[in-house]
């Protein structure tokens, strides 16, 4: 009962269903408190009880209630529920809808299956099909015109596209050749927004032992937690009936996605949520990447670069158990360390993906896109990493009960009309999503996708994934950004009571700044530097005055 929730592979998924069964059982629980309390032992004797009534902080919607009657009347017949784009959704719409040629939030993932047999083509028709009648939002279409506000519209029904592609026969260049053409093939190829489902599978069969799984999904019906349990359930379902198994029937659960929705739009009416972001974006300036590491280039596929870590997830889940916090904490204090390297401001905030899934029993197997990115405020003072850790985590508890406020709505309303993020951090510990299985080979994973911000910093345990905007930032300096992740990282897991005030920059570099480009030799008695670069400037206007 004192072991800690986070040392035993808690997460704020697993947080949150961890809530939604207390709550079944009639506590008065929230997710701050699994933050604040950790063990067993700590919530009993802190969590108050509502005399046998479920304790929720979340509306269970009935089907069609979020819809106002005009456009209710106006639905073509026999959907099965219809209700109101989140914001989130209807921001990556947005973005997805500009055109800008990248695609943006239109994801494509394949992974490597070794069962040993032939593939059954039968087999993932059958699986896929079932995946589709147990989940509302793989039957989900979107309507932005013709209604008061888009809405998503359910249906009954929907078949899913399932191609196959033989690959056998040809060496693993070219197998390898062909799957890159085919993801990008599959992200060329964007979805009509008006019929469902909004995802494809294929299978690129590589020999009579093993093949690839791939899904094209459009992201705004999903996000990584609910794509990666997809991937499972479709590998889960293949190989039932591959052996000869009756699928399960599909769930009625007792919470949908238009319950996020409307817990949304609660807190889009609190005053409460609304001051809160507020004091932290007047509070603290905006994080902004420098502007000298652009490049100048204006567009072009997103690079990425991985932070391997797994020699140093040991120490670091160490520094998380001896601060009392988890890994994610430890991973985002060393983001927002690096992210402070790079500005000179006392205060900032820069993008935290929280999840506004509700806390109510079963909804961590509801797929859906829960994601809303908000402003972390950041403060310097930590003097060392376990204060900085120790920081980091007591602000994301504070935030967690503000989480659902949308982003796009601080951004309308609380913005000074520059966007109001330019970084964003996850963390998503994914294992528990995935088919407990060899068979699914997950380090084999291909994928690609765009989103609209300048960088994006997925943190698991074995590393740190880097995706930059080209137009943002230079192959070179995601790479620089790369080394001083990994520089802090090293630092953190040496000594958790290590200074965290010191400077880190990739190798090389502090002595290029200390040696050669801190050189004292030259005297130039009576001139000063603003001086000389005034001179330089006359004496040669077309080249660099000053490095």
């Amino acid at each position: 009962v004192e072991d800690n929730f986070f040392d035993l592979g808690g997460h704020s998924i697993k947080a949150i269903a961890l809530v939604g069964a207390l709550r079944a059982e009639g506590f008065e629980a929230a997710v701050g408190d699994v933050f604040r309390h950790r063990t067993v032992a700590g919530l009993a004797t802190a969590l108050g009880t509502s005399e046998g009534t479920p304790a929720q902080d979340v509306p269970v919607v009935t089907p069609f209630a979020l819809v106002p009657d005009t456009d209710r009347a106006a639905l073509p017949a026999g959907l099965v529920d219809a209700f109101p784009l989140a914001q989130v959704q209807l921001g990556m719409l947005v973005e997805m809808l500009a055109d800008d040629g990248r695609n943006k939030y239109h994801n494509t993932t394949t992974f490597r299956i070794r069962d040993g047999r032939a593939f059954d083509a039968d087999a993932l028709r059958q699986a896929a099909q079932a995946l589709v009648a147990r989940h509302e939002m793989l039957r989900a279409s979107f309507a932005l015109e013709g209604y008061s506000v888009p809405l998503q519209l359910i249906h009954p029904s929907a078949a899913i596209p399932v191609t196959v592609h033989d690959l056998r026969g040809r060496d693993e260049e070219h197998q390898a050749e062909a799957r890159r053409a085919h993801v990008v093939s599959e992200r060329a190829a964007a979805f009509d927004l008006e019929r469902p489902p909004l995802l494809r599978v294929s299978a690129l069969v590589e020999s009579d032992e093993a093949w690839w799984l791939s899904v094209s999904v459009c992201h705004p019906i999903t996000e990584g937690w609910s794509h990666r349990s997809l991937l499972s359930e479709i590998v889960e379902n293949y190989l039932r009936v591959r052996s000869g198994g009756a699928l399960p029937e599909p769930e009625a659960p007792a919470v949908r996605y238009a319950d996020f929705v409307a817990a949304e739009r609660a807190s889009t009416e609190s005053d409460r949520d609304r001051a809160y972001w507020r004091d932290v974006i007047e509070g603290h300036a905006k994080f902004e990447l420098p502007a000298g590491w652009s490049g100048g280039a204006t567009a072009g596929p997103a690079h990425t670069v991985r932070v391997p870590l797994a020699d140093l997830a040991p120490a670091l889940r160490a520094a998380a158990r001896e601060t009392g916090t988890s890994l994610k904490a430890v991973l985002h204090a060393a983001h927002l360390k690096v992210m402070s390297l790079l500005t000179p401001e006392e205060s900032f905030h820069t993008g935290l993906v929280c999840s506004g899934r509700p806390e109510i029993l079963g909804a961590e197997r509801v797929y859906g896109m829960y994601l809303n990115t908000v402003p972390f405020a950041f403060r310097r003072g930590a003097r060392t990493w376990r204060d900085l850790v120790r920081q980091v985590y007591d602000q994301e508890a504070g935030l967690w009960p503000h989480r659902r406020f949308p982003m796009p709505v601080m951004q309308r309303e609380l913005a000074d009309g520059s966007r109001l993020l330019d970084v964003r951090f996850s963390y998503l510990d994914l294992k528990d999503a995935q088919a407990e299985s060899d068979i699914v080979d997950a380090d084999s994973g291909m994928g690609e996708g765009a989103t609209e911000f300048g960088l994006a910093v997925a943190a698991r345990a074995a590393g740190l994934l880097l995706t930059a905007d080209p137009g943002r930032l230079t192959h070179e300096a995601v790479d620089r950004l790369a080394a001083m992740y990994r520089a802090v990282l090293e630092a953190m897991a040496e000594d958790v009571d290590g200074s965290a005030e010191s400077t880190y920059l990739p190798d090389g570099e502090r002595e290029l700044v200390l040696s050669s480009w801190n050189d004292t030799g030259v005297v130039v008695p009576g001139v000063s530097v603003p001086e000389l670069i005034a001179v330089r400037a006359v004496e040669s206007p077309g080249v660099v005055a000053v490095e």
